[in-house]
């Protein structure tokens, strides 16, 4: 839906929850229209709104399954108010051939003048709410809400007319940031109102120092070549991209095609398409999070005194890690180790277990006597409840990232930076304590992402039960 951030599977839930609301409200509207109407014209039969209680339920149920089917309620940023309304009639009128053709075939009455004032009057509502949708988040984008931050690669004839509809369509949220030419010459200097951040070569840096949260090609087809190799640049980071142009080679990231006021346009993403079960995702995380929190809010108690009682120094240790798109967070942890311990990191990384970035040390020193209890049964984690609640973190998701640690990322490690990090993963499930492999590890979180569902999270919210009991933390 257009009043919607890309992110917030939440708003749409809701948008999706007013447009049933007003199907009802248009379906009760039509009986008691068609009985007035009745009244002044006779015809038909008489019916009530308690006769009509097993079409009101399927009418709902109808309608549901029809706008999730016509992806109403996946991101659209470049969706027209026109597509929308001709998707919501598409809707109605299917709906109402439906509706028409089960009365028919299961010989189940009820008058044709109600499917087809129900048709009208909820068209009519509908559209009206879209319509209210659409000003309401042209209005935000125009005052610099909800935008994006885009990286035009390449400056000619289609970098400025995709610039020039941009500026058209303010609707649509993004801000150019920069743009990127094969002519070393013209980097540093200004083009349509942005700066040339550099040539080719230099995207992968680019993406790196900057928060970017989509790369648009606007390159004729003579740099084909080169645009592959570009978009593996992209997809390693996790960054989506989109192409002005009809040609494209699949890669492992996803594709969907857009029509933007006749420009054509495919996105390459890593991230999952599946927006209803994103929203179901996030409503499980907001669940979730909130009953374990209330449960285990005495456990919580017990153990900020146990920290109080056995060493000096705050209860909760504060890090600051990086989430979804590159987006830092502060989250917080139950402190296990003394307070000093990032001083006596540096002294003990001849130690460090992993063959690469992260740091593990068995038999830690730095780990306090409650510490070590802690982290043998990941208590100490409990507290990212918070930030899943929060909205930053998800209960299954990678592990959340140190700054310094995205500092030493390959570009291939990036990609995991495209969803949100986790309480837990497969990392979690699959022995992480005999990992030693930090690219191991990275390639269990890039796994998870290309083949993520909700049955897949359950599936390791189940494992993660017996690997958090047998207590092989540390």
């Amino acid at each position: 839906m257009l009043i919607l951030r890309n992110y917030s599977k939440i708003g749409r839930f809701f948008v999706l929850l007013l447009d049933l609301i007003i199907t009802l409200l248009s379906l009760l509207l039509a009986i008691l229209v068609r009985d007035l109407l009745r009244k002044i014209v006779p015809f038909g039969i008489d019916v009530s709104f308690g006769e009509q209680q097993i079409l009101i339920i399927f009418v709902m149920g109808l309608w549901w399954i029809l706008f999730s089917i016509e992806d109403l309620y996946a991101p659209h940023r470049f969706s027209s108010f026109k597509s929308e309304c001709t998707t919501v009639l598409k809707t109605i009128l299917r709906g109402s051939v439906i509706l028409l053709g089960l009365a028919f075939l299961f010989k189940y009455y009820f008058p044709r003048s109600l499917i087809v004032l129900f048709a009208v009057i909820n068209l009519s509502m509908l559209l009206g709410e879209k319509y209210l949708v659409y000003l309401f988040v042209t209005y935000a984008r125009r005052k610099n809400s909800n935008l994006k931050s885009v990286v035009v690669v390449g400056a000619g004839d289609r970098a400025r007319e995709f610039v020039d509809s941009v500026r058209q369509y303010p609707d649509w949220g993004m801000t150019i940031i920069g743009f990127i030419d094969n002519n070393d010459v013209r980097v540093g200097q200004l083009f349509c109102g942005a700066t040339i951040l550099g040539n080719h070569k230099n995207l992968a840096q680019i993406l790196k120092d900057n928060v970017v949260d989509e790369v648009i090609f606007a390159l004729p087809p003579r740099y084909l070549g080169e645009i592959e190799e570009l978009l593996k640049i992209c997809e390693l980071q996790g960054v989506e991209a989109r192409i002005i142009s009809d040609f494209f080679k699949l890669m492992i990231a996803k594709t969907k095609v857009d029509q933007i006021h006749g420009i054509p346009m495919v996105t390459f993403s890593t991230k999952p398409y599946d927006d209803l079960q994103l929203l179901l995702k996030r409503v499980i995380d907001v669940v979730g999070s909130l009953v374990m929190i209330i449960i285990l809010s005495p456990l919580f108690l017990l153990i900020m005194i146990a920290i109080k009682l056995t060493s000096p120094g705050p209860v909760f240790y504060q890090w600051n890690v990086v989430g979804l798109n590159k987006k830092g967070f502060r989250s917080y942890k139950f402190r296990t180790m003394g307070v000093n311990a990032d001083e006596l990191k540096k002294e003990l990384l001849n130690e460090n277990e992993m063959k690469s970035i992260a740091f593990k040390m068995k038999d830690d020193p730095r780990i306090t006597k409650v510490g070590r209890f802690l982290r043998k049964y990941s208590l100490d984690e409990l507290p990212q409840l918070f930030s899943i609640l929060k909205g930053d973190m998800s209960l299954v998701g990678p592990r959340p990232p140190l700054v310094t640690e995205v500092k030493e990322y390959d570009y291939w490690h990036r990609r995991k930076l495209s969803v949100k990090p986790g309480l837990t993963c497969l990392w979690q499930v699959n022995g992480r304590n005999e990992i030693a492999d930090f690219d191991a590890w990275m390639r269990l979180d890039l796994e998870y992402i290309d083949n993520w569902s909700l049955w897949l999270d359950f599936k390791i919210l189940l494992k993660t039960i017996p690997a958090v009991l047998r207590g092989t933390g540390r």
